[in-house]
């Protein structure tokens, strides 16, 4: 199983153009996949992946009440997903929304978490790695 791992900064240029990490892209060749990010439901980021996700996230919504907040909150995020293309120096272009949703500005992080990853402010994510540090520490 190919998992998105680790943690990288690159520069957004002036047109909005971010140089996706090496074992990204490596992830996405060797399934074939696309990529799609989407707006986090739950913290001021991006959150991409490949297909095999989105699937289980369409899969989850089938399985749900129709009518239930849950379903309405999941249709919420794909409803912002966006299939990435890749140009020839491996890079994606940001959407003035994405860029304005994830308040990035000339620098962004990636953060792998596995089957997914997600794009931040640097600071932020700093800032949130603290945090969340100190909480586990705190409960052991």
């Amino acid at each position: 199983m190919d998992l998105f791992l680790s943690t990288f900064e690159n520069r957004i240029d002036k047109k909005g153009r971010l140089s996706v990490p090496a074992p990204f892209r490596s992830v996405l060749e060797r399934c074939r996949d696309p990529l799609y990010l989407f707006k986090s439901l739950t913290e001021p980021c991006l959150e991409g992946c490949g297909p095999e996700r989105i699937g289980q996230i369409v899969d989850a919504i089938d399985s749900m009440d129709s009518l239930s907040t849950e379903v309405a909150t999941l249709q919420t995020m794909l409803s912002s997903a966006q299939e990435m293309k890749l140009d020839s120096e491996g890079r994606i272009m940001l959407s003035a929304d994405f860029i304005g949703f994830a308040d990035l500005e000339d620098m962004a992080l990636y953060a792998g978490i596995g089957r997914s990853f997600q794009i931040w402010r640097p600071d932020r994510h700093q800032s949130r790695e603290k945090d969340s540090r100190q909480q586990a520490s705190k409960q052991g």
